[in-house]
This record gives C-alpha cells, structure tokens and sequence, in this order.
C-alpha cells in the first residue's frame, strides 16, 4: 500500500468517524516505548468545517480527556463562537478549566493531521490547560506535577515571534 492511500484511508476514517460523532480525537503518543521527554497530546479534527478552532490537551493521551475535549468542543458549537484566549471554562469539576490561543506552534506542531485532513494551513487550535488539584496552572509557582509539566504553547507562540 502506497504513503498516498494510507493518507486516503486515513481521510476516509476521520471522515466516517466525524459523520457519526461530530469530531474525531486524534491522541498521539503516550505509548510504552515513547522517548522519555516527548509529551502524549490528543486534539479534535471537525470543529474547523464549522468555522471553529480545534482543540489540544498536551501531556496525556488518557481517553478520559477524549471526552472533556468532547464536552468541550460541543460546547464550542452550541454557541457557535470560539473560545477566547485565557477564557476560564467551566465542564462540571472543581476547577476550570483554561483555553489558550497557540498560534502556529499549535497547528504546525501538534495538529499536523487536521492540517492534512482539512488541505489547509489555517486551522487555529486552542489548547486546553488541566488545573492541578489545587486550581494552579503550570505558570503558577507551586503547580503540582503532572500539570506543572504541561508547555503553555502561547508563552511558546509569543517566545518565537
């Protein structure tokens, strides 16, 4: 099987799975035999052909965030408007949580196949930030792992322009 039908069988999935469900979740990595320093992260394919970003959770590929991206990106389409940079969202726990704009950094490093799916260079991610236990984020002194270890990819965008 040639790279160009394993791209179209690819584009196939994520197509059937988005006419059933809405979106797909892509999760990359979190594997046992994962280098070390690469971080999991999962983000949704669909919310671009509504006109909406796409969401990103770095640092676990776990199913259960599957779900809050989920939650999150019908949420995103009931109100048929993006979530904002820095805007707190709340799904029901304790702590909300934090969405950020990632700029490039988001769609060229980690959502490389919504870009592939969709043909396009302008899909915008959003990424979603998990508050520790305590509600800090990782740019708050005192944030406990595993959260503090999650990269805030806007720090990343503004850092490399």
């Amino acid at each position: 099987m040639t790279i160009e039908q394993q791209w179209r069988e690819l584009r196939e999935a994520i197509r059937a799975h988005i006419a059933k469900h809405g979106r797909c979740i892509q999760a990359v990595g979190g594997a046992e035999n994962d280098p070390p320093d690469i971080q999991p992260f999962m983000y949704t394919i669909g919310n671009h052909a509504l006109g909406l970003p796409e969401l990103l959770i770095v640092g676990t590929s776990e199913s259960a965030f599957g779900g809050v991206l989920n939650q999150l990106s019908q949420m995103q389409s009931d109100r048929d408007k993006a979530f904002e940079h820095e805007e707190l969202v709340s799904v029901g726990g304790k702590f909300p949580l934090r969405i950020l704009d990632t700029g490039d950094v988001g769609r060229e490093k980690y959502a490389s196949f919504a870009r592939i799916f969709y043909k396009s260079d302008t899909v915008e991610v959003r990424q979603v930030l998990l508050p520790d236990t305590q509600g800090r984020w990782p740019d708050t002194p005192g944030c406990e792992a595993p959260y503090r270890d999650q990269p805030i990819l806007s720090a990343t965008k503004e850092a490399t322009n």
